[in-house]
C-alpha cells in the first residue's frame, strides 16, 4: 500500500490519522515540523502528504513550494488539513489535491486518501 507524510504538530492527531491509514495498510511517517517534513521528503519514497498548514517554525506552504519545485516529487498529492481558511487560495494555486477545514472526519480523510492515491479527485 502507500508511504503517507502527515506533517502535523498535534501528536493526537498524528495517532488518529496513523490507526486510520493502518487499517487501510499503509503506512505513516509523522513530521512534527516544516523542516523535518522537508528533510524527510527530501529521503523520497512517499505517495502522498497530509499537510497541517499552521506549524510551529514556518507555514505548510513551504512544504508545497518545495515538492513542486521538486521535479521528482512535482506530482504528489497533498491533501492540506487546517484549522482555518487563511491559506486556501495560497495552497490552492501551489497546486494540493484538496483544502479541509478541521476538524475532519476520519472518513472523510479515509475518502480523500483513497480518492488522492487513485487518481479520483473529487
Amino acid at each position: 500500500m502507500a508511504k503517507i507524510l502527515s506533517v502535523e504538530d498535534d501528536s493526537d492527531l498524528q495517532y488518529l490519522y496513523s490507526m486510520m491509514l493502518a487499517r487501510r495498510g499503509h503506512t505513516l511517517d509523522a513530521a512534527k515540523s516544516t523542516a523535518d517534513a522537508i528533510l524527510m521528503l527530501a529521503r523520497g519514497g512517499y505517495d502522498l502528504i497530509i499537510l497541517d498548514m499552521n506549524m510551529p517554525d514556518v507555514p505548510g506552504t513551504r512544504v508545497i513550494e518545495f515538492v513542486r519545485q521538486n521535479a521528482q516529487l512535482r506530482h504528489m498529492p497533498i491533501l492540506v488539513i487546517s484549522a482555518n481558511d487563511y491559506y486556501r487560495r495560497q495552497a490552492m494555486t501551489l497546486g494540493v489535491s484538496a483544502y479541509l477545514l478541521k476538524p475532519v472526519t476520519l472518513r472523510d480523510l479515509d475518502a480523500l486518501v483513497h480518492d488522492a492515491l487513485t487518481g479520483d479527485q473529487a
